[in-house]
């Protein structure tokens, strides 16, 4: 959650963010993991996702959270 601001980002963005050692332990080295945590995130409402001009998922911290 601490790599998703407010400010829009691309998976692949996020997935760098976290870095390789942190996916490693948390499990989502697959990148289809990691996708899926973040769709886990946005049901919650904690996070939103919209998709950018080249039409890659972009995801960015609600306005509640």
């Amino acid at each position: 959650m601490a790599v998703v601001t407010s400010e829009p980002a691309s998976t692949s963005e996020l997935y760098e963010r976290v870095g390789y050692a942190e996916l490693a332990r948390l499990g989502l080295i697959p990148y289809r993991a990691f996708r899926q945590a973040l769709v886990g995130l946005a049901a919650t409402g904690a996070i939103e996702s919209h998709t950018g001009p080249d039409g890659s998922t972009m995801w960015h911290r609600s306005a509640e959270s």
